[in-house]
């Protein structure tokens, strides 16, 4: 793992700054990282949090509150790893303080002009599966085939 010293990490957090608002993100500062927005506020947000090298950018999924209507979180749970075995090219982070999250983790040398396209992915893997984790939260765990379908996918069929 590499450590940024003070002036290297907020040099880091320009560039990252830089290259969100370029792609036409709203950037606001918070402690450890940065907030990074669309235009509409209705959007969401995503974190972009640097640690020893990383860059995790992460979203909300659901919240506390959202979880609180669950009867259990069994559902939920089972959901998240049917989504994870499917490869989503991120994963789940579950803190019961502050809720459900999909982050991706980015390793020391990423190329940061390529933050917009992850924060796009991310923002599209939610879309897909946000009817899903909500009907998770009644205690519906998806099939196959509604993973197939969230994401606009066939099933395959043996060949001949």
């Amino acid at each position: 793992m590499t450590d940024l010293t003070p002036d290297q990490e907020a040099a880091f957090l320009n560039d990252l700054a830089d290259v969100c608002r370029s792609a036409g993100y709203r950037v606001e500062a918070i402690d450890r990282g940065l907030e990074v927005s669309g235009e509409d506020e209705e959007d969401g947000a995503f974190y972009l949090l640097p640690d020893h090298g990383w860059l995790q950018a992460r979203c909300l999924v659901l919240d506390p509150e959202d979880l609180d209507e669950a009867r259990d979180l069994t559902a939920l749970f089972e959901t998240a790893a049917k989504a994870q075995f499917r490869l989503i090219g991120s994963r789940f982070g579950f803190d019961p303080a502050s809720g459900l999250w999909l982050i991706e983790d980015l390793y020391p040398g990423f190329d940061v002009a390529q933050v917009p396209a992850v924060l796009e992915q991310l923002g599209f893997v939610w879309e897909a599966l946000e009817d899903l984790f909500l009907g998770a939260l009644s205690g519906a765990v998806p099939s196959d085939e509604a993973f197939d379908a969230a994401f606009d996918l066939e099933a395959a069929t043996p060949p001949n």
